[in-house]
């Protein structure tokens, strides 16, 4: 699909009226909210991204809006709130980009460890300060300054500082769980 006819569906997606509308939005946006829950929640990524797309279709953001964010903003949400409900209080620091990662050519040992250190991540973000946790893992998926800021509804140049103290509540949480500085 092209993107500006992605921006026209955008635009006139506020009611629900028109279901093949959410079924363009659906198809362009499923893959990367997708792949935000799993490396948040990894099983129950399918649940909880259908849950996002249940509020889309119910309580669409105003027209205008950037959906990209608002989708990204509702995913977080959706994820911190499922692994604050889990209750695990394990956290690794300085290995979030490597454990949030894929497990290709891993031995099965590299891969169970692997996979094991990816749930003490998770359960790490779901201590943190949401909005800290959510700037983390956003950053990861690789959005910009000016991406973050919209998303999570801050001024631009507060972001830096932003993620600077939500490595710091990270780094102080893994070390309280017992892990090195």
């Amino acid at each position: 699909m092209e993107v500006g006819a992605l921006a026209i569906t955008e635009a006139v997606w506020t009611t629900g009226d028109r279901p093949e509308d959410f079924d363009v939005l659906f198809l362009a946006h499923w893959a990367e909210v997708y792949r935000l829950l799993y490396r948040m929640l990894g099983d129950e990524a399918e649940d909880a991204a259908q849950e996002v797309f249940l509020k889309l279709h119910t309580k669409p953001p105003r027209s205008g809006s950037n959906y990209r964010a608002w989708l990204y903003k509702v995913a977080t949400r959706e994820g911190l709130n499922r692994l604050r409900s889990r209750g695990r209080q394990v956290g690794l620091i300085g290995r979030v980009q490597a454990l949030l990662g894929t497990q290709s050519e891993l031995s099965p040992e590299s891969a169970t460890e692997l996979h094991d250190e990816q749930r003490q991540v998770r359960a790490l973000l779901g201590r943190m300060r949401p909005l800290y946790a959510q700037l983390l893992l956003l950053r990861h998926e690789g959005l910009e300054y000016t991406e973050l800021a919209e998303t999570l509804g801050v001024s631009k140049g507060s972001v830096g500082t932003l993620l600077a103290r939500a490595e710091q509540q990270f780094a102080n949480l893994y070390k309280e769980s017992g892990g090195a500085p």
